[in-house]
């Protein structure tokens, strides 16, 4: 460092203009480089994506092929005839020949027919297979049937994915169902991509693995290569393009990755177009060579003359130092040969300019010192302002906002905990504790330690519990604290906010009582299919067993009671496979007090005969809500009757309540003077766990599922030693 300060003037000049050169230099080769593969790739990215809109219009075109073909077949009258005759033996004879010719000679592999109201009639490409609904999933299906119109489009079907052509079949001017051809992604929708030279294209699909492995449908590549899983299955998760280089044996390759779109719009397969780059990656390696050639010629002609302009220009200087080391001599001062223009001879104008500035800064700061005061005073107007808008804010937030001294006692809470608690701003002051005290019984032994811990060690406390509210109700928060550490890490303070979730924690529990109800139902169907062999075995050996029998044997009467059982299990089963059946709800605008008003009428009879007391307090000009009357009228029949069922035979009382809350209508039934176990209200729900008659077993989860199917939560808790509640939200329309 010592030795560059004390090099001559010329040569520190010329330092940083050598460095500024190299880099120059260095950056213009860089970019001269980088501009060069810039417009090689975006060739290349342009030829990708020509290939790419070529291979979209052929899949445009096979959609528009498909509904062609589907549009001769279905304006054939015999054809039309066969299917509104639901004559599946004649569509075959009629079509399955022209089927065969066009799959072997151009790829089309689905040909398939379909009744209202999306139901399959016919797969000439699986004869075996029918009678699946598919308007539920099938979006060109649900399209048809509604517009009478023609659709193509990439669909996912049973059989995969396929360019599928759909046309509706019309007989007598009569819609009697639709007709759909369409091919299969493979080797035939690549095959007129071979004719574009080195470019190659290949198709991936997810539905033949797991979703985050992509498999090759069909591909004009020969030699296999290693694909980046993570890039193509981000592709096709998020359907942007992205242009990757890959290896494909041992010549590099381009590739675009694009998503190809279904009929609905959503990512349905990956297409992976790419280019042999091997002349691309030669020529840019040829260019970069000029490039750097030429870069150090530049270089070393920036050098000389960088030399040469920093001599020039120091000349004058020297001649400058010499003068003043004259006159520091004490030699005559004489004037200069050359006076020096530019910069240097303007130096001393420049010092009187910087006096002038100074002077006017020194008159601002007295001006500035005279009015502090006033501005002190306007800061702190806008302080008091700042508070004040602050302080609103907290008083009118949506949460309740609290603050806790150092030893968790309430010193602050706004006006919100009124709205969640049913208590005021007061009352929660005066109690010092209550942070700690609010909360429900059950949950402070997991709750409690972890708001010591954030009151002892300065953790953050996040959690979810329930409170308890003024009238008795739980009310499930979302609690977040944040304690503020003084410099040696020790609570000073801690602030938080209480969220209400309890409508969020209803939507959970309903979610939960959806899918055991899925389960129970798998369960059971499960059973019901394991069960039916063995009863038909033991069935038919019983009544061979007892053909054989004399009737004075005394083992005939015992054949007799097998069959008697091996009958009442099979009317179970057929129970079972009715409750099985898929319930179709037809909700209409309904009050739910004239159909609670209908059911206790009907169920007048049975309370009178045991005795029970029946109290109805169903509050007026309820909103409507859309019901299905007849299976909503069931489902409260049978809720009703097996709590009837529970009732002692010296009577009891049932007490029926409809009201409105938010968002939701409640029908709630309290029966006391009950005699139920907590194992009866856990599996009350259950088949053959009820009191019910044996013949309405199942009514029971079916009545549960019925209201589950309305969006309705089913609770059942109890209330006392001898009382059950029993409450049905209803959602609002």
């Amino acid at each position: 460092m010592n030795r560059l300060r004390t090099l001559p003037l010329r040569y520190r000049l010329i330092v940083p203009f050598i460095v500024l050169a190299f880099f120059g230099t260095c950056s213009l080769v860089w970019l001269a480089i980088l501009s060069q593969n810039t417009l090689i790739q975006r060739q290349e990215q342009q030829r990708l994506e020509s290939i790419y809109k070529t291979f979209l219009h052929t899949l445009e075109l096979r959609g528009q092929w498909a509904v062609s073909l589907a549009s001769g077949f279905a304006r054939n009258p015999e054809i039309a005839k066969a299917l509104a005759d639901r004559d599946r033996m004649r569509l075959l004879e009629l079509c399955y020949p022209a089927y065969e010719f066009m799959r072997r000679h151009y790829g089309i592999y689905q040909f398939h027919f379909e009744i209202p109201p999306g139901r399959s009639f016919l797969r000439l490409h699986r004869l075996y297979q029918f009678g699946d609904e598919l308007w539920t999933y099938r979006q060109q299906i649900q399209d048809v049937f509604k517009e009478g119109r023609s659709v193509y489009g990439l669909e996912w079907g049973a059989t995969g994915y396929g360019i599928r052509g759909v046309v509706p079949v019309y007989w007598q001017e009569q819609l009697v169902g639709l007709l759909e051809v369409g091919f299969s992604l493979g080797e035939k929708i690549v095959e007129p991509m071979r004719l574009h030279g080195d470019a190659d294209v290949s198709i991936l699909s997810v539905h033949e693995g797991p979703p985050e492995e992509l498999h090759v449908v069909a591909s004009t590549l020969s030699d296999a290569f290693e694909r980046p899983q993570r890039t193509y299955g981000a592709v096709f998760a998020s359907g942007i393009p992205q242009y990757v280089h890959l290896k494909v044996g041992h010549r590099p390759y381009a590739f675009l990755l694009h998503a190809v779109p279904d009929y609905r719009g959503e990512p349905a397969a990956l297409v992976e177009v790419g280019v042999d780059r091997s002349d691309a990656a030669a020529l840019t390696v040829r260019y970069r060579r000029w490039m750097l050639g030429l870069g150090f010629i530049g270089m070393v002609l920036s050098v000389g003359a960088i030399y040469i302009i920093a001599l020039f220009f120091t000349r004058p200087i020297d001649r400058m130092i010499a003068f003043a080391r004259e006159i520091a001599m004490g030699r005559a001062v004489r004037p200069l040969e050359v006076r020096p223009l530019g910069e240097l001879g303007t130096l001393a104008d420049a010092l009187d300019e910087m006096l002038g500035t100074l002077e006017m800064s020194r008159e601002q700061i007295k001006l500035y010192a005279a009015t502090l005061e006033e501005k002190v005073q306007a800061r702190t107007r806008e302080l008091r302002e700042s508070e004040e808008k602050y302080r609103t804010l907290v008083e009118r937030v949506p949460l309740v906002v609290y603050r806790l001294d150092k030893d968790g006692n309430m010193v602050f809470v706004n006006r919100f905990v009124e709205d969640l608690l049913g208590m005021s701003q007061a009352e929660i002051l005066e109690m010092p504790r209550f942070w700690k005290e609010k909360v429900w019984f059950e949950d402070r032994d997991r709750i409690w330690p972890l708001m010591d811990q954030c009151l002892r060690e300065g953790r953050e406390f996040r959690e979810e519990y329930r409170l308890r509210h003024r009238n008795g109700q739980p009310i499930y928060v979302l609690d977040h604290a944040l304690p503020a550490l003084d410099a040696e890490g020790k609570v000073q303070m801690v602030d938080g906010f209480l969220v209400d979730v309890t409508e969020r924690h209803a939507l959970q529990q309903q979610i939960i009582q959806t899918e055991e109800l899925r389960m129970l139902s798998e369960i059971s169907a499960r059973l019901a299919h394991e069960i039916r062999n063995p009863i038909a075995v033991a069935g038919g050996f019983a009544r061979r067993l007892m053909s054989r029998l004399p009737e004075d044997d005394p083992h005939r009467q015992k054949a007799q009671i097998i069959l008697k059982e091996m009958a009442r299990l099979e009317n179970i089963l057929e129970r079972i496979q009715e409750y099985l059946k898929p319930v179709v709800i037809v909700p209409v605008r309904s009050d739910i007090n004239v159909l609670v008003t209908q059911v206790l009428e009907d169920l007048s009879p049975k309370f009178q005969a045991q005795s029970v007391l029946v109290e109805a307090h169903l509050q007026p000009d309820l909103p409507l809500l859309m019901l299905d009357q007849n299976l909503v009228k069931k489902s409260l029949h049978v809720l009703l009757e097996a709590l009837l069922s529970y009732c002692p035979e010296d009577g009891g009382t049932l007490k029926i309540s409809s009201a409105s809350g938010p968002n939701v209508v409640l029908f709630e039934v309290q029966a006391c003077g009950l005699h139920v176990s907590d194992d009866d209200i856990e599996h009350f729900f259950y088949p053959f766990t009820s009191r019910m008659d044996e013949s309405r077993l199942l009514d029971l989860p079916l009545a549960k599922m019925i209201l589950h199917r309305h969006r309705s939560l089913v609770r059942l808790q109890r209330k006392g030693e001898k009382e059950l509640l029993l409450s049905v939200s209803f959602p609002m329309c």
